[in-house]
């Protein structure tokens, strides 16, 4: 007899830490698809060997994680970032005891019905995600051939990309309030990328607590706001980091 499913849920919300499976290829939580229910599960382990035996596991497809470790002050948190991420179940694994357990079990998701529109800060789940099932592929250190599915993630990935809104950072200076700087990365060739958000937690990861303006725009309005010097745009720079040349934008706007 396993462990029930009121049990798991206990433990994910009382529990004094967890450890979360994380990616090395998102910098976010490690997704997987199962492949009977079609969940999207992230990964959830009660001691620190348990989750670098599933890591050492994993090993073996060139699947690369890291271990990020939770407290229970920041499980409200951990739980928000899932919905972000647009997961909808959480493996929990405590010895050699796993279970299945659906989020909303766990925590509610913030409702956000009742704030106006304008107020509502920007979440793109489904954007996250395919960029997670992509990126995960994508980054996975062996030969072309053998990555699986790569261009129907692409697709569904594209697909996202050009129906959904953005967050862009500008630093006001108080001197002057009409100046409005774009802050930019480097990317290893030195060349300047400009970065743009998903949702208002991957904008946080950038801003770090710095005073910025921001604005929400389409797809479709990318090219005209990227700065003369840049070479492309960066989506999510802190979470799976995703380039996208001007020549990539403009095809996918299409």
């Amino acid at each position: 007899m396993g462990m029930s499913k009121e049990t798991a849920i206990k433990e994910l919300q009382n529990r004094d830490q967890v450890f979360v499976a994380y990616s090395q290829a998102t910098k976010l939580p490690y997704v997987t698809c199962d492949e009977e229910t079609y969940n999207d599960q992230v990964w959830i382990f009660s001691t620190e060997e348990g989750i670098k035996e599933y890591g050492k596991k994993l090993l073996d497809d060139k699947i690369l994680l890291m271990g990020m470790r939770y407290d229970k002050k920041d499980y409200p948190r951990l739980y928000g970032t899932f919905y972000a991420v647009g997961v909808n179940s959480v493996v929990w694994v405590d010895g050699e005891e796993k279970i299945e357990v659906d989020l909303p079990d766990i925590a509610k998701q913030a409702d956000m019905s009742k704030v106006e529109e304008a107020k509502r800060p920007l979440l793109n789940p489904t954007l996250q995600l395919s960029g997670i099932y992509f990126m995960q592929e994508l980054r996975r250190p062996v030969e072309k051939e053998e990555r699986k599915n790569l261009r129907e993630l692409e697709e569904e990935l594209i697909v996202n990309l050009r129906k959904s809104e953005y967050l862009m950072a500008m630093e006001v200076s108080e001197e002057e309030p009409n100046k409005v700087n774009i802050p930019y990365l480097k990317d290893k060739k030195d060349q300047i990328l400009q970065p743009v958000f998903t949702d208002v937690m991957e904008y946080e990861k950038f801003a770090k607590g710095k005073k910025m303006r921001v604005a929400k725009l389409p797809f479709a309005k990318l090219p005209e706001l990227m700065m003369e010097k840049a070479i492309g745009y960066v989506v999510n720079p802190m979470g799976f980091n995703l380039v996208l040349s001007k020549d990539q934008i403009t095809k996918i706007i299409g």
